[in-house]
C-alpha cells in the first residue's frame, strides 16, 4: 500500500499543479478544499471583468442576475480567503472601486494591465514583491494620476491616451517646460529612431537621460492610440 503524501510534500504538488487539473482536483476532496485556500495559486495569467473571472483557460462566470443578486459568490467564493496569487500577467477590466473585488486579493504579478480601471484601487492588490514590473499597460477614459510607484518603477509603461494623464510629467527627467522648449529639436531626432522601435510612427520625442541612454515618447497605431514610454 502506498504511503500517503505529507502535508509539505502535498503542498508543494499542488502549488505547482496546472490550475486547470488543481482545481479540478480540489473540487472532489474537501480535504483538499480545506488546505487549497492556505497554498498559492500559480498561473500565467489572471483576468477580472465585472462577473467575470478567468485563471489561464479555466473561468468562473456568474450570469448577469445571479452577479446582481448574488453579488458574484462563486468567483468571490474562490478568491477569498487566499494567502496569495502568483501571476504573469493580471488583467482588470473595468474595476472602478473596492465594491468590484470586495475581497481582499494579495496578487505577486510581473505584468500589469487595466482597461478603464481606477488603478488607486488596484494598487493595494498587488504585492510590493512585483516591484518593478516589466510591463504596465493603461486603457484610460477619464483622467486618471500616474504619479504612482509602481508606475515610476516600471521597466516599460504603455498609456491608451484616451483622456488626461496627470501627472505625466513626473515621470521624466526633466521640467513639461523644458521638454516643450525641445520638442521640436526632440521630435526630429525621434524619427531616426523609428526603425528600432519597429512600429509605425505617429509622433514623439526622446529625452536624454544619460549620455548612454534616453526615454522614447512616442504613439503607435493600434485599436487604441498609445502612448508609449521606452528607455533605450
Amino acid at each position: 500500500m502506498p504511503h500517503a503524501l505529507s502535508y509539505p510534500a502535498l503542498q508543494s504538488v499542488l502549488e505547482y499543479l496546472e490550475i486547470e487539473k488543481r482545481i479540478h482536483l480540489t473540487s472532489r476532496s474537501k480535504f483538499l478544499q480545506r488546505i487549497d485556500k492556505a497554498i498559492p495559486v500559480r498561473a500565467n495569467r489572471f483576468y477580472i471583468w465585472e462577473n467575470i473571472l478567468s485563471l489561464d483557460s479555466y473561468r468562473f462566470y456568474v450570469k448577469p442576475k445571479q452577479w446582481t443578486n448574488k453579488n458574484g459568490k462563486l468567483m468571490m467564493s474562490y478568491l477569498k480567503g487566499r494567502s496569495s496569487v502568483n501571476v504573469d500577467v493580471a488583467v482588470f477590466n473595468t474595476v472602478k472601486s473596492s465594491q468590484d473585488i470586495p475581497v481582499k486579493l494579495d496578487l505577486t504579478i510581473n505584468r500589469l494591465k487595466t482597461v478603464y480601471s481606477n488603478l488607486e484601487v488596484l494598487i493595494p492588490m498587488i504585492n510590493p514583491r512585483s516591484l518593478p514590473l516589466a510591463n504596465l499597460s493603461m486603457v484610460i477614459e477619464e483622467p486618471t494620476n500616474v504619479d504612482h510607484g509602481i508606475v515610476h518603477s516600471a521597466k516599460y509603461v504603455y498609456f491608451g491616451t484616451l483622456d488626461d494623464l496627470i501627472g505625466l510629467e513626473k515621470l521624466k527627467t526633466r521640467s513639461v517646460r523644458e521638454v516643450m522648449a525641445d520638442l521640436q529639436e526632440e521630435f526630429n531626432r525621434a524619427r531616426d529612431y523609428s526603425e528600432e522601435i519597429n512600429e509605425h510612427f505617429l509622433t514623439g520625442f526622446s529625452i536624454s537621460l544619460s549620455s548612454t541612454s534616453k526615454l522614447l515618447v512616442y504613439g503607435i497605431e493600434k485599436v487604441v492610440d498609445e502612448l508609449v514610454l521606452k528607455v533605450m
